[in-house]
């Protein structure tokens, strides 16, 4: 049985979706992770997060995430509740279909993270409260707390105890 491909354009969101958590990559997954070492330890204590090198992904309310320019806001659409998706942008497909999409593509449990550039799908179970020494020690280069034995680069990890 041979599968047809379907064509998604991301378009702009007539209403953009309430942030329940911020991506960053590079600089700015940097500059957000400043941005949380700034922060008193009783907003960190209600943030969760998930990182790979040079990615970052906090989850929270939207009154204790932090502005951190280039990075993407993520929400969730209660047509697709295992998905976060970029607030501002909506597939061009009804989202209960990407959403099956993407949980066959990922292989992994939701929540799934989705970035739109560059491209990337990624699972946030691992998504653990954030340690203010081990967000240090991704910000100095230092390694992450390992997900599990078949552990990958791509996949964001969480900030559990290492």
């Amino acid at each position: 049985m041979s599968e047809e491909v379907i064509s998604v354009v991301w378009r702009p969101r007539a209403a953009p979706l309430d942030p329940v958590g911020v991506a960053a990559r590079g600089e700015a997954a940097r500059a957000l992770a400043r941005r949380l070492l700034a922060r008193g330890d009783e907003i960190l204590v209600r943030l969760t997060g998930a990182a790979a090198p040079d990615l970052l992904i906090v989850l929270g309310a939207s009154a204790d995430l932090p502005w951190v320019d280039g990075a993407v806001y993520l929400g969730k659409d209660a047509a697709a509740p295992s998905l976060l998706l970029p607030t501002t942008r909506e597939p061009s497909v009804p989202l209960p279909l990407v959403e099956r999409a993407f949980a066959r593509a990922a292989g992994s449990p939701p929540p799934l993270a989705i970035l739109l550039d560059p491209p990337l799908l990624t699972s946030l179970e691992a998504a653990r409260p954030i340690l203010r020494s081990t967000l240090e020690r991704w910000l100095t280069g230092g390694d992450l707390p390992p997900k599990d034995a078949k552990d990958r680069k791509e996949e964001a990890r969480g900030w559990g105890n290492p």
